[in-house]
């Protein structure tokens, strides 16, 4: 069973990481690189978000009883096999997937030049996510 309010719940939690992100100011690269304070700020609410994006694909898959996922990437694939997220959105969702297991195990260190292009250009992928499970939750 499907709970519509964790899941809105999740989404919400995702908003506030984009509205906090939405109050650092760095505007180049190296004030990203030099500033660590900041730079583990947006590193940790990226972490989070794309984390709470993972948990709804987890909820939803097992409430809609599917097939067990064998990674976060699969996850998104099942959502987009079962219409929940359109098929186009399917790579990036499984990119900031990647991206948080990189964060979190530090393969290797961080390149801070992918992290910064996040932050500059990639941050509304989470609202395409926030938006595609509202109007799944909308319509079922």
């Amino acid at each position: 069973m499907i709970d519509k309010l964790l899941i809105e719940r999740k989404l919400r939690r995702i908003e506030e990481f984009l509205r906090e992100l939405s109050l650092v100011r760095i505007e180049t690269i190296e004030e990203f690189k030099n500033n660590v304070v900041n730079k583990r700020f947006i590193e940790r609410n990226i972490e989070l978000a794309v984390e709470q994006m993972i948990d709804v694909c987890r909820h939803l898959v097992s409430g809609l009883d599917l097939k067990e996922p064998e990674t976060y990437s699969e996850c998104f694939e099942l959502l987009v096999q079962k219409g929940i997220v359109d098929a186009r959105n399917l790579d990036t969702f499984r990119q900031m997937a990647r991206f948080r297991n990189f964060l979190i195990h530090a393969y290797d260190g961080i390149d801070d030049s992918v992290t910064y292009g996040i932050y500059k250009q990639k941050l509304n992928d989470f609202s395409v996510f926030v938006s595609e499970i509202r109007d799944y939750l909308r319509r079922s």
